[in-house]
């Protein structure tokens, strides 16, 4: 072999390596499956409780519940939020609570309310009273760095966690839904 085609080849694997590395090193967000989610307090922008401060997680109880953290802008989250109610809907019937929250303060008020009134939403689409230092929030581990972390859990325990969750990666969150509500 020419020196070209082995320092070709070692380039190659090297690439290979660095791509499996970023792979493996994937962001963790938020609750791992098997552990209890905590009570936490919101303010309910759009839904039954709005312009309250409350705790849905202690509201709906051991209902099952599908929660996502939004990161970021809150208009960019439309199509998520569009999606997710699209699983409440058909999943009503077994009972299914879900709650939207996005992990920034009142400022992002307006934007949340476009959210609901583009997508005509009835989840409840939320904001943190206090930031997202707060103890309660911030036992949920979501990482900043990441656009959304969406959780299922029922009871008291927690059945599925997805990071950066979007339309190719949204049959995973419907079929976790499907086993969590058998």
């Amino acid at each position: 072999m020419t020196r070209a085609i082995k320092f070709g080849l070692a380039a190659a694997a090297a690439a290979t390596l660095a791509v499996s590395a970023l792979a493996a090193a994937k962001v963790k967000s938020g609750l791992e499956p098997g552990t209890t989610p905590g009570a936490f307090q919101v303010v309910d922008v759009t839904g039954p409780n709005k312009g309250k401060q409350l705790c849905y997680r202690c509201q709906y109880g051991v209902q099952p519940v599908m929660a996502a953290f939004i990161n970021g802008d809150a208009v960019k989250s439309e199509a998520l939020v569009a999606d997710l109610q699209k699983i409440v809907d058909a999943h009503k019937k077994q009972g299914l609570k879900s709650f939207v929250v996005y992990m920034s303060g009142p400022g992002a008020k307006d934007a949340i309310l476009k959210v609901a009134a583009d997508k005509k939403t009835t989840i409840p689409l939320v904001f943190l009273p206090k930031g997202t230092k707060e103890g309660d929030i911030a036992a949920y581990k979501i990482s900043d760095g990441v656009k959304n972390t969406v959780l299922l859990w029922r009871g008291q325990s927690v059945k599925g966690n997805f990071v950066d969750v979007e339309a190719k990666s949204l049959g995973q969150v419907e079929q976790a839904v499907d086993a969590m509500l058998k």
